[in-house]
């Protein structure tokens, strides 16, 4: 069995600040900011579960990699 090791990345909140500041400044000059931020979140949302299936994907090839197990 093969052992994993994720290291976490810290990201502060002054980093989480300086991505975020561009971001809100863009929503609140749009013409409908409600808008807006509602498809900053779906892009947001769609982003993480993406991110979400690759980790599955790839759990479950290294499992299959490991048992020897031929797709």
């Amino acid at each position: 069995m093969t052992t994993y090791c994720i290291h976490q990345q810290r990201i502060s909140r002054n980093d989480l600040a300086e991505m975020v500041e561009p971001l809100a400044e863009m929503i609140c000059a749009a013409d409908r900011p409600r808008e807006a931020l509602l498809s900053a979140l779906n892009v947001l949302f769609d982003e993480i579960e993406g991110t979400h299936k690759a980790s599955l994907m790839h759990v479950a090839a290294r499992r299959v990699d490991s048992l020897g197990l031929a797709l």
